[in-house]
């Protein structure tokens, strides 16, 4: 396949040449831009995010390829140190953000390739594949159906995405990037004689300010129609097999296989709530129910099993008493605008961290009965927010922002109760979903990190977050997931600017005071009192 710029010029000293006298509409489109970003990054949050959101962008872009045609652009994407994988399904989706933010378009040409890959019978499995291939730029696919094996990952992941990008789409989210044609001067393509540098005649951009593609909804509908099959084949998956997910890897392959995964069954979850808007959207009333109700059932029963029996954190898996994870995946509730007030988003979910007992990492299934909750301080919060009619309810944000605080480290947010390392990219996540005062400590010390530590290599997204926040035996750098870091930027423009106002709730007072080590001893001593009584074998 040819690379995107061959269907305008006939040579390569050709387009060197266009790009050379054209320098200046080129300069002036890239500071326009930067302009938009800087001033969003500093009115979101402080001179500090506007550097790293700056930096973040040149590395996304930086590992993108435009190919295709004028008619059927695509954009291919590299993985980047971590591997060679090409297009890969959950790297895309940290990064995806960005490309909310910038262009919902850019987002669209990164699924297509996976879109039509899997429509034309070619990968064999029921959930999504993983890549489009091992070693880029060779789109060699995975016949033989043994891609790395992430399937609740990557079916919640493409869900997800593909409802925020139709929201985008339907919805006028003022993107930020800027068309060549209110350029004065821009230069004619001398090939093409109708393109001017960044115009799209066929309208597959979306300009800033226009509202061309968000006064027709129908686009949102076509484009979901054309893939329903997939969509709802995953959302299948997720069905069978997202609420207690068995063992396999999540995104963060970095930390090996488990199973009963908190934050991955979220992301399932939340993909199958997804998919009930995606039904509703191309009219597929029936499905639509059926998903919503499945999803609305799920999530009370993921509360059950995934958070600790005080209330106060989400357990790293059902099984492992102890410990703690962040659930970045939570941010997708909210940027999904299934968390909005008034709107056919809010299902009757309840909260109730009722627990359930066994070993720790026993390897066994917790029983759907119930214990009487210990109801402490967060739990009793919780009640007053009257949160009835939400999807994932006021308190498990609260539950997760108050946590927070309490276990942030010098140089940012642990990714779990495993290591002291971190991912940026799902700190952002998750700080967009957090009290004002928390997101600020851990925005901070994400700044304090990349301006105290030095290094002579690009960017990384995976780092430690005490000592001297070195890399943790694993060297990722220049990976297009830093798009991440654009979390803030993409929730402040989802649902019509109501998705951040529906967290305000958030900053009605300080984050609660909360004793980790207590909370964790609590949390053991339900599996010191209920040995392997309530567990059923997998």
């Amino acid at each position: 396949m040819r690379p995107l710029w061959q269907s305008y010029f006939s040579s390569a000293d050709e387009l060197v040449g266009y790009h050379f006298d054209d320098f200046e509409t080129a300069a002036k489109l890239a500071g326009e831009y930067s302009d938009t970003l800087a001033k969003d990054a500093y009115e979101s949050g402080s001179k500090e995010y506007q550097d790293i959101a700056a930096l973040s962008a040149r590395q996304v872009l930086g590992a993108t390829q435009f190919s295709g045609t004028p008619e059927d652009p695509i954009l291919f994407l590299k993985e980047i140190s971590s591997n060679g994988n090409f297009q890969t399904v959950d790297v895309i989706f940290p990064a995806f953000p960005f490309f909310l933010y910038t262009n919902p378009r850019w987002l669209a040409y990164l699924l297509e390739p996976l879109l039509e890959h899997q429509l034309s019978g070619q990968y064999p499995n029921d959930y999504s594949m993983h890549d489009l291939g091992a070693h880029f730029p060779n789109a060699t696919g995975h016949p033989d159906g043994r891609d790395e094996y992430m399937p609740v990952e990557e079916c919640g992941n493409m869900l997800i995405m593909g409802l925020a990008l139709a929201n985008a789409l339907r919805y006028d989210t003022d993107p930020a990037f800027v068309e060549a044609k209110g350029v004065d001067g821009a230069r004619v393509i001398p090939s093409a004689k109708r393109w001017r540098q960044s115009v799209d005649g066929f309208g597959m951009d979306l300009p800033r300010g226009e509202t061309k593609l968000s006064s027709t909804p129908k686009a949102a509908e076509k484009w979901l129609s054309r893939s329903y099959k997939l969509w709802k084949q995953w959302t299948g998956y997720l069905v069978r097999e997202s609420l207690i997910p068995h063992n396999q890897l999540c995104t963060d392959d970095f930390a090996g296989w488990l199973a009963n995964q908190t934050n991955l069954a979220l992301k399932g979850i939340i993909g199958i709530k997804a998919m009930s808007e995606i039904a509703d959207i191309v009219g597929e009333k029936e499905d639509a129910k059926f998903y919503r109700e499945t999803a609305g059932e799920y999530i009370e029963k993921w509360q059950e099993y995934g958070i600790s029996r005080d209330g106060t954190h989400a357990k790293l898996a059902y099984t492992w008493y102890g410990s703690w994870t962040t659930i970045y995946n939570l941010y997708a509730d909210s940027l999904l605008c299934f968390h909005v007030d008034g709107g056919k988003n809010r299902s009757s979910s309840g909260y109730d961290p009722r627990s359930y007992t066994g070993g720790r990492r026993s390897g066994k299934q917790p029983r759907m009965e119930s214990q009487v909750p210990l109801q402490g301080q967060a739990y009793e919060a919780g009640k007053k927010h009257g949160d009835d009619g939400v999807f994932i309810p006021d308190r498990v944000y609260q539950m997760q922002s108050d946590w927070y605080h309490a276990v942030l480290q010098k140089y940012g947010l642990p990714l779990d109760s495993r290591h002291l390392y971190t991912k940026s990219d799902w700190e952002f996540f998750a700080a967009a979903v957090t009290g004002r005062k928390t997101r600020t400590e851990i925005l901070t010390s994400v700044a304090k990190w990349v301006n105290e530590t030095e290094t002579d290599r690009p960017f990384t997204d995976l780092y430690d977050t005490e000592g001297n926040g070195g890399f943790p035996g694993i060297w990722f750098m220049a990976r297009p997931v830093v798009g991440g870091h654009f979390a803030f930027l993409a929730l402040e423009r989802a649902c019509g600017g109501k998705a951040v106002e529906a967290l305000g709730f958030l900053d009605k007072g300080e984050p609660g005071e909360v004793d980790v080590e207590l909370a964790l001893m609590r949390d053991l001593s339900a599996a010191e009192q209920y040995d392997d009584e309530g567990w059923e074998d997998l």
